[in-house]
């Protein structure tokens, strides 16, 4: 009997802590007052309850609109970093809503027909003759440029654009950042 007793306290323990998990809401409270914040694709409702000493509650509801959905972000590493930019570069409409970030060696390097240079951010992978090959994006970046060989963190979007007869894959930037803390330079993934 007391073993019985035992196991329907432990289920009723589990379902109380599983009922308390449940909830969606971020909820902060200070002494007297109730934040509650409820984040949808497009809006975010704010609703703000203060408690008054006779107990009648003010509630404010603020609702903040965005013009644009949340964008997802995907940060790639160095582990799968080539099948990752493949992956984009094939699959371009996939990514176009997505936020991305990568690391990697900053440099410029000519387009195939040497009209002009246009800076990359890459690492060094296997290619047709041994570890000759590259992944990575290039940059259409309008801020103050890095020094050769700088390890720089971009984030950005990616877009197909074709230059002559060729598909570049670009990442318009948003932010780029030179790091002290170098990553993998070679990639085998």
């Amino acid at each position: 009997m007391k073993r019985l007793i035992k196991v329907i306290f432990v289920v009723l323990l589990v379902i109380t802590s599983l009922i308390g998990c449940a909830n969606n809401t971020n909820k902060s409270t200070n002494d007297n007052m109730n934040i509650e914040t409820i984040d949808n694709e497009t809006t975010t409702e704010i609703k703000i309850s203060e408690s008054v000493k006779d107990q009648n509650t003010e509630q404010q509801n603020i609702k903040v609109n965005t013009t644009e959905p949340k964008k997802e972000i995907l940060e790639i590493k160095e582990k799968m970093f080539i099948t990752q930019i493949n992956d984009i570069f094939y699959n371009v409409d996939n990514y176009k809503d997505k936020i991305i970030v990568v690391e990697g060696m900053y440099s410029k390097w000519n387009l195939w027909n040497g009209d002009k240079k246009v800076p990359v951010v890459y690492r060094r992978g296997p290619g047709c003759c041994g570890n000759d090959g590259w992944g990575g994006f290039w940059l259409n970046y309008d801020g103050e440029l890095p020094k050769e060989n700088d390890w720089i963190r971009v984030t950005g979007t990616p877009e197909l654009v074709t230059e002559e007869y060729c598909l570049y894959l670009y990442l318009n930037v948003t932010s780029l950042e030179i790091k002290s803390k170098r990553g993998a330079e070679f990639v085998k993934q």
